[in-house]
């Protein structure tokens, strides 16, 4: 069958590979669609996270946010048949067929309802996992926000808050991408920054306004409630890691939600973190299977888009190319193989 595979830094292609087949306890998916995520990036890139890979004699065989058909069932699987529209939490879905094992029905596999798409599917698990950080973060009615990243997970932030209900004075969002910016105004936004334009701290001091520090009543704080880190630290970066700034930018009493990976150790000034007495919670992946279940909910009910975000889509022979684009944050937002 064919997958993409990845044998090293920067080294994606596409293979043939073993197709493998489903035991007792397992079921069979006919892949339709796979994303690559951010740490599908991280694997590309550095080497990171290899146990989210499977491995093969030819490399890696990466991806885990995927939807697709049920073609074979194995022994002892309930409630599970033949032709099932499916997503699933297992890896190596970058391939025409993966296995999933134990193949339990609401727990690592989930069928699809009756108008939800196979590429929307796909991006489920992203979806789970920014519906897990968005509650952790616990926004209100008329506080302000900001989020960094405007990538799959920054954007399904924006679009989770807004299927919450919750109703922000402002929704900051900041990224290097005039593409993603964009994107993000569309899915409720209410101002968007470009770092590599714009100072953020004072810009975003400038949007939110600011509120005086209750022992020091001299110093204005700017007036941030909440902050998103959808960025986390990329290796070799000399921009300040987004934590840093996101402590410099919140006011007394802030929470910061931190769901992106760090590629490397970073240095922050943390004086902030105890004068103002902010709070700051990791935020990683979803429970599951509640939040995978709720998530796709959200896509059946149509409380989100998810389609609006697959910016290209490539066969799994096209590995090269489509691990390149998905780098390419200023052109892409998400990347995903069509069979």
């Amino acid at each position: 069958m064919k997958a993409a595979v990845l044998r090293g830094p920067y080294d994606a292609i596409g293979a043939e590979v073993d197709k493998p087949k489903a035991g007792p306890g397992e079921i069979l998916i006919k892949v339709k669609a796979c994303g690559i995520c951010g740490s599908d990036l991280h694997t590309y890139k550095l080497g990171l996270f290899p146990e989210i890979s499977k491995e093969v004699p030819q490399g890696r065989i990466p991806g885990h946010e995927f939807s697709g058909d049920v073609a074979e069932v194995g022994e002892g699987v309930e409630g599970i048949a033949v032709g099932d529209r499916v997503t699933a939490l297992t890896m190596g879905a970058m391939a025409e067929y993966v296995t999933v094992a134990p193949a339990v029905l609401n727990f690592l596999v989930f069928k699809l309802a009756t108008g939800i798409g196979y590429e929307e599917a796909a991006t489920n698990e992203p979806l789970a996992t920014s519906l897990h950080a968005a509650k952790m973060g616990k926004p209100a009615n008329g506080e302000q926000a900001v989020i960094f990243g405007a990538g799959i997970i920054g954007l399904g932030i924006v679009q989770c808050i807004k299927a919450m209900g919750v109703e922000l004075k402002k929704l900051i969002v900041v990224d290097s991408s005039d593409r993603r910016l964009e994107m993000a105004r569309k899915l409720g936004a209410t101002d968007v920054i470009n770092l590599t334009r714009d100072n953020v701290i004072e810009k975003v001091t400038e949007i939110a306004g600011t509120v005086p520090m209750r022992f020091v009543p001299t110093i204005l704080l700017p007036d941030v409630d909440l902050v998103y880190d959808a960025v986390g630290y990329v290796q070799g970066s000399a921009a300040q890691p987004v934590i840093e700034t996101a402590l410099m930018i919140t006011k007394e009493f802030a929470r910061i939600v931190v769901v992106g990976a760090f590629e490397a150790p970073v240095t922050v000034d943390l004086n902030p973190l105890f004068s103002k007495e902010i709070k700051i919670y990791g935020s990683f992946g979803y429970d599951i299977p509640g939040e995978f279940m709720e998530a796709l909910e959200l896509i059946r009910e149509k409380k989100v888009d998810r389609n609006v975000l697959i910016s290209h889509a490539f066969p799994f022979e096209e590995a090269k190319e489509a691990f390149a684009t998905q780098a390419n944050t200023g052109e892409s937002v998400k990347v995903i193989f069509k069979a």
